[in-house]
C-alpha cells in the first residue's frame, strides 16, 4: 500500500496481520503517517523494527538487507543439525 505525502513522495505501508511496517527514505512523511494512524486505529509504535516473520532488518548507508539466516538457525537448532558441518 502507497500512502502519498505531498507531490512524488510516498511511503511505503507493509501490512502483516496485525503489523505494519512503514518505509520512506526520509523521516518527516513517516512521523505524519504515524500520527494519524492512532486516530483510527488502537496501536502502538514499537520504533524500528529489528526481525519480523523470522526476517531480520539490517540497515546500512546503502539500504535495507533481510536475513533468513536467524530463521534458519532456528529450524536447524531445533531439529538437532546445528552441531554439525554437513546437512
Amino acid at each position: 500500500m502507497f500512502y502519498e505525502h505531498g507531490e512524488r513522495k510516498f511511503v511505503i505501508l507493509c501490512f502483516c496481520v496485525d503489523d505494519i511496517l512503514i518505509f520512506r527514505k526520509n523521516i518527516d512523511p513517516i512521523y505524519h503517517v504515524k500520527s494519524f494512524m492512532p486516530k483510527s486505529f488502537d496501536m502502538k509504535d514499537l520504533e524500528e523494527v529489528d526481525v519480523i516473520l523470522n526476517i531480520k532488518l539490517v540497515k546500512d548507508e546503502s539500504g535495507i538487507t533481510l536475513l533468513q539466516s536467524q530463521y534458519v538457525e532456528k529450524i536447524l537448532s531445533q531439529f538437532g543439525f546445528m552441531a554439525t558441518n554437513t546437512l
